[in-house]
């Protein structure tokens, strides 16, 4: 105790004095920049790197496919989604409904029995099927935004999520997307910054993934035709504006 005790204190006596002190830190790591090629690449180490599960596309036919194998795979009965116009590939929604999965409506405020009834049935749901705004390469986080038509609890709720995110639509960091999306940030009533599976550590620092958000998720990195940057943030932007100051409202807490 008193050896360990004298080296410490050493230690510190060493630091007062100017003596160097070796960082254990590794170096950082470059980010690509927007257009280089390998900006994929780090996106999808870092998201592999915090617990997602990352598939990539340079089909249509191959990224539906692909979902409805996902599904498929854990035994999906009942999905949340997206409405197809706010998905990156339209003609998902009806692919997964052909194949035998039941889709599963997000809660409206009516009345407390039917939005009882309702967040009951919500809560049934197996998977969440979603686009995404962006990704940053960095870190490996989907960037999602809710509104309508784009539930929330989509990616909230169900214990799996699978999103599709256009390969266009990843940066290199979340400053380099603010900066080519920050209006569209600005104007919403809720964008969340998704890094993996979710995670929780109690008191005792014991890991446990899946308490708060999906204990699994899945992201579709694609790189064929799908709808360009600017038409799906003109979607976007139109929908804020058929929403006066686009004000958090019960029925958008619910979204």
């Amino acid at each position: 105790m008193n050896e360990s005790r004298g080296a410490i204190l050493e230690r510190i006596r060493s630091g007062r004095l100017g003596a160097p002190v070796q960082s254990r830190l590794d170096p950082p790591t470059l980010i690509p920049t927007k257009d280089s090629s390998s900006l994929r690449d780090r996106f999808v180490q870092e998201a592999e790197a915090v617990g997602a599960i990352v598939h990539r596309s340079d089909r249509r036919d191959l990224t539906v496919e692909t979902v409805l194998r996902i599904l498929g795979d854990a035994g999906v009965k009942r999905l949340i989604s997206w409405e197809p116009n706010d998905l990156p590939i339209s003609e998902l929604m009806k692919a997964v409904v052909d194949d035998g999965v039941q889709l599963v409506d997000p809660p409206t405020p009516a009345n407390a029995e039917t939005l009882s009834r309702e967040w009951t049935a919500m809560a049934t749901a197996d998977a969440g099927l979603t686009g995404a705004v962006g990704g940053l390469a960095d870190t490996g986080t989907i960037v999602l935004r809710s509104g309508p038509g784009r539930p929330r609890l989509t990616w909230l709720l169900p214990p799996l999520h699978v999103v599709v995110l256009h390969s266009s639509f990843v940066h290199p960091t979340l400053s380099a997307f603010m900066g080519e999306c920050g209006e569209l940030v600005r104007c919403s009533s809720h964008v969340a910054f998704v890094t993996g599976p979710s995670r929780t550590a109690d008191i005792e620092q014991t890991l446990t993934i899946g308490v708060h958000g999906p204990k699994e998720v899945h992201i579709l990195l694609v790189d064929h035709d799908c709808k360009s940057i600017e038409e799906s943030e003109a979607a976007q932007a139109a929908t804020v504006s058929d929403e006066p100051g686009d004000q958090m409202s019960k029925h958008d807490l619910v979204q």
